[in-house]
């Protein structure tokens, strides 16, 4: 059976700049995000959409999919059509349903992984929008989320949480700062990393490990693994190495430098 939490990343699918505090990772950026026209503002929000797994939940043509559909148990995760969905949305509604967790209609989020991408800088964020807003419409409204027997069983053991729930703990338990020779790294880990390994990095019990386990790689095998999906040993690293392929392999040279120095 697919792990709770694996599902959760496959469904990966605040607007705490207007209504508070920001988180500390504010001041970074994803290389791109200087973009100085359109068509590179678009081609950045692009790589973001991937990276941070949007087409892996809504599908390439962000016309939504249900997520659990290989384990039926669960019920059916529908991650919504985005390309039906955007027009009914101005950009700082969207933002807060994406840094939030809570969407305009006020329906639940349920696997939204607004633990993440709360982090995004304005630059980065408003590249992610306007990437969505190109998206030709097309399908049919997805059905509201329908939740299984594992679904309610999860959160009575308190393994599933709404999104706004989880992205609270997550502004609140960040990963360590390593000083500020390691700040865009921790920023990256904050976006890519922590969505499976825990807000500190730390991991889930029986599903990913505290990530301190990178001390045991050299860089060259860090990067390795980041760019192949490759570990150590020869072994099928499952999940970690299709992450890989599918989505961390749009990290630049620069941002995986980073994010290893972190490590």
């Amino acid at each position: 059976m697919m792990r709770p939490l694996a599902i959760l990343l496959t469904a990966t699918a605040l607007c705490l700049g207007a209504c508070g505090k920001r988180a500390a990772a504010e001041e970074w950026q994803l290389d791109g995000a200087d973009y100085r026209n359109a068509q590179q503002k678009l081609a950045h929000g692009k790589r973001i959409a991937v990276l941070l797994g949007c087409e892996s939940c809504h599908g390439p043509t962000m016309q939504g999919t249900n997520v659990s559909a290989d384990e039926p148990e669960m019920g059916e995760m529908n991650a919504p059509n985005l390309s039906l969905l955007m027009p009914r949305y101005s950009d700082a509604e969207f933002e807060r349903a994406l840094r939030k967790g809570v969407p305009k209609d006020g329906r639940e989020f349920w696997f939204m992984p607004s633990e993440g991408l709360q982090f995004l800088s304005d630059a980065d964020m408003a590249a992610l929008i306007a990437y969505l807003r190109t998206v030709p419409p097309g399908g049919k409204p997805m059905p509201p989320l329908k939740k299984g027997p594992l679904f309610f069983h999860l959160i009575d053991t308190g393994e599933m949480r709404p999104a706004p729930e989880i992205a609270e703990r997550f502004r609140k338990e960040q990963p360590a700062d390593m000083g500020t020779q390691h700040r865009y790294g921790r920023y990256i880990a904050m976006l890519v990393c922590s969505e499976c390994h825990n807000s500190k990095l730390q991991g889930y019990p029986d599903f990913t490990p505290d990530l301190d386990i990178a001390g045991a790689y050299s860089a060259e095998q860090l990067d390795r693994l980041l760019t192949a999906g490759t570990g150590i040993t020869p072994r099928d690293l499952g999940m970690m190495g299709d992450t890989v392929r599918a989505r961390l392999n749009r990290l630049t040279p620069h941002e995986r430098g980073a994010l290893i120095g972190y490590l």
